[in-house]
């Protein structure tokens, strides 16, 4: 199953974080997912909204610390003195 659900009808993008186990906080690879489908409706002119929510009952808690700790973002790695 996808952390992220993307679906079409008409001019409108519906995108769903789908970890409600995780109470859908965002990995790495979901913020590079979701940076795809907002750039790609923005160049889309058949696109007029786009409903972003979640799945279960938190949209979001925000960060997965574990996928964070394990994918740093490049410029904490530039920082790092270890």
């Amino acid at each position: 199953m996808s952390d992220i659900v993307a679906e079409r009808s008409g001019n409108i993008l519906s995108i769903q974080l789908n970890r409600p186990t995780k109470k859908n906080a965002m990995t790495s690879s979901m913020y590079v997912t979701m940076a795809e489908l907002l750039n790609g409706a923005a160049k889309d002119d058949q696109i007029r909204v786009v409903l972003w929510h979640a799945a279960g009952n938190s949209f979001s808690a925000g960060n997965d610390i574990e996928d964070f700790v394990k994918n740093p973002p490049h410029q904490a790695k530039a920082l790092s003195r270890n």
